[in-house]
């Protein structure tokens, strides 16, 4: 069975934002592209401590929510700040070559950090988020290439620098996953 990704929205996210990932998630991985209606954000999600929404609980909704075969990936993309218990916050969240994957949009809108809204670096930020953690469901681990789209973003720093590319070895080992 051929590659699929197929995008859904977890919560409320602006159908453009969706949209705009689209064909670069079908160049960087070179096959189709969807979208599915979206889901609505796991309701036992939200730490009241945190002020946070708990990432493993939005896979697991996408689990229920969706059953794909083969190469088929799903990626959840959220408006809310994501957290898992060891980390203050994170990006994004994947099941390491399964089916899931998810991205949040919160802390890549420059807004968030008291600067001015810019959608182009938006944009760049949340397109590569995408491909790191649909990377991830692909198989992919972390890259030590600072410039490649796998390299771990340990600050939105992290995140600006990198490509929305593969490094020459992690396209190797993509490929030949697939």
């Amino acid at each position: 069975m051929e590659r699929k990704i197929t995008l859904v929205s977890v919560g409320k996210v602006e159908k453009k934002i969706k949209e705009a990932l689209i064909q670069p998630l079908k160049e960087e991985f070179q096959c189709p592209v969807d979208t599915r209606k979206g889901l609505d954000i796991p309701s036992q999600a939200f730490s009241e401590e945190r002020k946070q929404y708990l990432a493993p609980s939005f896979l697991n909704k996408l689990r229920f929510s969706f059953h794909p075969e083969g190469e088929e990936k799903v990626l959840g993309i959220t408006g809310v700040d994501l957290y898992v218990p060891q980390l203050n916050f994170v990006f994004g969240q994947a099941e390491f070559g399964g089916h899931f994957a998810l991205i949040s949009l919160e802390r890549l809108h420059p807004c968030f950090y008291g600067e001015p809204e810019d959608e182009k670096l938006f944009q760049k930020r949340a397109e590569k988020e995408a491909v790191h953690e649909l990377g991830h469901a692909f198989g992919l681990e972390h890259c030590s290439e600072p410039e490649c789209v796998m390299y771990f973003s340990n600050s939105l720093r992290d995140t600006d620098r990198k490509s929305h590319s593969f490094c020459q070895r992690c396209r190797s080992l993509l490929d030949k996953s697939g």
